[in-house]
């Protein structure tokens, strides 16, 4: 038998405001009974638009409504285990607001007890596997994205009801996926997917939901999550940039990939950005980043020259904050700031690639922090922030913006104009300046040193030997192992013995 074939029973309780003093706790709570809910007037919305109303009036209480079926100018459904929503309701008199119209709010009628589960037994499971299979790929991928609008759903599934999501999720575990996409959802809380098996899911893609904290990616700690997307949820407009991160890694510590942008590879911190206009822009910044910061701090002006064009201009400004200017010295007596300029004046202006690099030589050599750049990408102009230090005095800490236009040539991008502003870094800055990278870069045990092994012999090829000799002679830092490596590589002083994989 089902609902549509049900008759009331005998026992049945219809109630409002003033009986619903006299019924039992048992009544309500029992779960062996089928209650029925009447809705008078609909106003000739449709199923989920008026379940999603009902939702959002007993929330967070739960209520699985089932069979709905409009009749008249109505319409009625059934649920079971609800009495904290029958009470609430009767407490509101029977009446739900309307969005759409304040006028005209829903009356209800509740019957208790309509029916029992023995008459009327509900297999969902069925249904939801059915459509779970067609939402599941080849590439173990299980796509959940706006699936209270699935057509092959025979009720409605909204997930933003956490025993709604709790139900479909464990309906889905058999699946093993490896990826689970949850977008367009309204999902609050993550607190369901502790069902799903924590050694198969690895990439959840949350995007365009309502998660408010951070806080919830704690349902996540079990899991080995290496991909993450939580883009257009509210939290994002709640955490600066590092404590967002940070969060997400202290949830997800094997996580490689948030939000598309690559945070580390093999181990490997990789160069951040945000604020991108063009989502086909991400490979050309990434690699322009990578090349050049990487480039400029090893001092390699030949490589360097290839990335400019031949008729570039640069300029550069200097300023401190409430401290003595001595600190920049050294970038005063080449900056162009210019109110201190005459009118006119091409004075510390570098026109052509070659006037450019000769000044670079002789600016202190700079190690910077890729950790703090935010990046704004707007056509081929490229605007970096980020913080540096001198080397090896590396106490003094400084900010600086770096403006780029580039100009396509043939397959590549050459600078054809650059501004570089120095300045006293911010005290937010300073907080976190190489203290992410530094995770890496300077191992303080010997696990964190077998590790760094380990990430540089996956960087050079060399051998476990060789690689350790390189961070031992570095003091177990990572930057300056690199650095080491390149130089010697380049003049052929690692002789073939000392790589894996010899040429």
């Amino acid at each position: 038998m089902d609902f549509k074939t049900v008759i009331q029973s005998s026992d049945a309780i219809s109630i409002n405001k003033l009986t619903f003093a006299t019924v039992s706790r048992e009544t309500l709570d029992n779960p062996t009974y089928w209650h029925k809910f009447l809705i008078v007037n609909v106003y000739g919305l449709k199923r989920d638009k008026v379940l999603k109303i009902l939702f959002e009036h007993v929330k967070p209480l739960d209520l699985i409504p089932l069979h709905y079926t409009e009749e008249g100018k109505g319409a009625f459904f059934f649920a079971r285990i609800c009495g904290p929503v029958i009470e609430k309701l009767c407490n509101e008199k029977l009446s739900v607001r309307n969005p759409f119209d304040k006028n005209k709010p829903f009356k209800l009628k509740i019957v208790l007890k309509y029916t029992t589960v023995s008459k009327v037994k509900v297999d969902l499971s069925r249904n939801v596997m059915k459509v779970l299979q067609k939402r599941f790929n080849k590439s173990e991928t299980l796509c959940l994205n706006n699936f209270s609008e699935d057509p092959d759903l025979t009720e409605y599934f909204l997930l933003s009801q956490p025993k709604l999501l709790a139900f479909v999720l464990n309906v889905a575990r058999n699946l093993k996926p490896k990826a689970l996409k949850l977008c367009h959802n309204e999902i609050k809380t993550l607190d369901a997917l502790r069902i799903m098996p924590a050694e198969s899911v690895v990439s959840v893609d949350l995007r365009h939901n309502l998660i408010r904290d951070l806080a919830e990616l704690k349902h996540f700690e079990n899991f080995r999550i290496v991909e993450l997307w939580l883009e257009g949820n509210p939290l994002c407009e709640l955490y600066d940039e590092y404590s967002y991160v940070q969060h997400v890694i202290q949830h997800c510590p094997k996580i490689e990939k948030l939000d598309g942008f690559l945070l580390r590879q093999n181990g490997v911190p990789s160069f951040r950005r945000n604020f991108l206009c063009n989502i086909s822009a991400y490979d050309v910044i990434d690699q322009f980043l990578e090349g050049y910061f990487t480039t400029y701090d090893s001092k390699n002006l030949t490589k360097l020259e290839s990335l400019y064009h031949k008729e570039a201009l640069f300029s550069m400004t200097a300023e401190f904050f409430n401290k003595p200017t001595s600190q920049l010295k050294t970038y005063n007596s080449y900056a162009r700031n210019l109110l201190h300029l005459p009118s006119g004046s091409s004075t510390n202006l570098c026109m052509g690639r070659n006037e450019i690099l000769t000044l670079f030589n002789r600016l202190p050599q700079l190690e910077h922090d890729p950790y703090s750049f935010t990046v704004d990408a707007k056509c081929a102009i490229i605007v970096v922030t980020g913080v540096f230090r001198e080397v090896p005095a590396v106490e003094k800490l400084l900010g600086f913006n770096r403006y780029f236009v580039l100009e396509c040539c043939e397959d590549t991008y050459l600078i054809t104009n650059e501004q570089l502003h120095v300045f006293s870094a911010l005290v937010s800055q300073q907080v976190t300046a190489f203290k992410r990278s530094n995770v890496l870069q300077e191992a303080q045990n010997p696990t964190q040193q077998n590790q760094m092994i380990n990430t540089f012999v996956i960087i050079t090829n060399l051998t476990k030997e060789w690689a350790k000799m390189f961070l031992e002679e570095c003091h177990y830092n990572l930057k300056h192992a690199v650095l080491l490596f390149v130089d010697l590589y380049k003049s052929d002083k690692i002789p073939s013995q000392g790589f894996k994989n010899p040429k």
